[in-house]
C-alpha cells in the first residue's frame, strides 16, 4: 500500500482575506499537487493539476473528479500534508459539502475517505523543533522544516523563467511564494485559461512556474514524514474528517 501526498494551491479572486483568516469563503480552487509512492524508499511519482476554466463551480467539480480519478489509480495506505488540517481538509471539504447541496456529487464522503488516514507532517515538526517555534506560530514554515531536517527543497526562482518586463511587477521577491500564487499568480493563471490564450508563450511559461513551484511542495514532502519518524507518527498526527472541521 502506497503513501500519498496532497497540496492545494488556492486564489482569492473577489476579496483579499483579512490577515490570518482562514475563512474558505474567500478562497477559490486554482491547483492540487498530488504525488504517491508505493514504498517509502522510492522516488514518487508527481501530477499537478489545474483548474480548466472561469471561477464557476463547474471547474471546482472539475477538479474534484481528476483528484479523485489520479487517486483511485493508486494503492493509498495514508495521506501526507503539511498542514493539511488547518488549510488543505479544511477548504476540500468545505468546498465537498457546499457542491454536495446543490449537485448530485458525492464529495464530501470521497473527501472524508480520502482524508481517512491523513497524516498532518506539519503538526510533527512543530513538535519536533518546538525551539524554533515563534511566540505567535503553531506550525514552522514548510521551508523551515525541510531545513532543520536537513532535506534539499530547492526555491524556484523567478529569474529562471522568462516573462515580459512588466508582468510579475506585483509580486516583491525573488522566489515564488504561496501568497504570491494566493495574490497573484493564480488568478492569472485562470484569467489566462479563461481568455483562451493557454497557448501563448506567456502563459506556457506560467504553467511551467506553477507547475514546478506546486511540485515542489509534495516531492521531498515524503522524506521528510521519514525523517520525523515515519509511520511511527501516524497515530499521534492522524487527522481526519471530523478532526479537521
Amino acid at each position: 500500500m502506497g503513501t500519498l501526498v496532497l497540496d492545494i494551491e488556492t486564489a482569492s479572486p473577489f476579496e483579499e482575506p483579512p490577515e490570518n483568516s482562514n475563512d474558505t469563503a474567500y478562497y477559490e480552487w486554482v491547483a492540487v499537487a498530488l504525488a504517491h509512492s508505493d514504498t517509502l524508499d522510492e522516488q514518487p511519482d508527481t501530477e499537478v493539476l489545474f483548474r480548466r476554466g472561469s471561477w464557476d463551480d463547474s471547474y471546482t467539480i472539475d477538479l474534484f473528479e481528476r483528484v479523485f480519478d489520479w487517486c483511485e489509480q493508486r494503492d493509498i495506505e495514508r495521506l501526507l500534508t503539511y498542514n493539511g488540517t488547518w488549510f488543505d481538509g479544511t477548504h476540500l471539504l468545505n468546498w465537498a459539502q457546499e457542491l454536495d447541496k446543490s449537485t448530485n456529487t458525492e464529495f464530501q464522503r470521497r473527501t472524508e475517505a480520502l482524508f481517512e488516514n491523513h497524516i498532518d507532517v506539519a503538526l510533527a515538526a512543530a513538535d519536533e523543533y518546538a525551539d524554533e517555534l515563534w511566540d505567535d506560530q503553531d506550525i514552522l514554515p514548510d521551508w523551515k522544516a525541510y531545513d532543520l531536517a536537513g532535506i534539499d527543497n530547492d526555491s524556484v526562482w523567478y529569474d529562471d523563467y522568462d516573462f515580459p518586463e512588466t508582468y510579475l511587477s506585483a509580486i516583491d521577491g525573488p522566489a515564488v511564494q504561496g501568497k504570491h500564487v494566493g495574490q497573484v499568480l493564480g488568478e492569472q493563471y485562470v484569467d489566462n485559461v479563461n481568455a483562451g490564450i493557454e497557448p501563448t508563450s506567456v502563459h506556457q511559461e506560467l504553467t511551467r512556474l506553477l507547475t514546478d513551484y506546486c511540485t515542489s511542495d509534495v516531492t521531498e514532502l515524503i522524506e521528510l514524514y521519514k525523517t520525523l519518524g515515519g509511520p511511527n507518527l501516524d497515530d499521534t498526527y492522524r487527522r481526519t474528517a471530523a478532526q479537521i472541521k
